[in-house]
């Protein structure tokens, strides 16, 4: 009996010592994935590339107050028939753009 309780407590710390390594790992990708989006924007931005926002200049003067994020979600969905996870990523994507950015 008291191998099975040291066998279970090895594999609860294997599973718990996984857990805590791949939320590191995603932790670390996230913030690698912002910071290339803000060199390339700030990259193009020197370049003076403009690539059109996906939301219209309604929805951005909605989104630009994060307190609107589900009414700016809601007419997104509407322009575009986009899916709620869709509509979620993209003016959280823009909230958080602006928000670093000081826009």
């Amino acid at each position: 009996m008291g191998w099975e309780v040291m066998l279970y407590s090895f594999l609860t710390m294997v599973a718990v010592t996984t857990v805590f390594n791949n939320e590191a790992r995603i932790k670390r990708i996230e913030h690698n994935t912002y910071r290339t989006k803000l060199y390339l924007k700030l990259i193009m931005e020197r370049l003076e590339i403009e690539v059109p926002s996906r939301l219209s200049e309604r929805i951005q003067a909605i989104a630009l107050d994060p307190r609107n994020k589900i009414e700016a979600m809601k007419l997104y969905r509407q322009e575009t028939g986009a899916s709620l996870l869709e509509a979620k990523d993209v003016i959280e994507d823009f909230i958080e753009e602006n928000r670093h950015l000081g826009q």
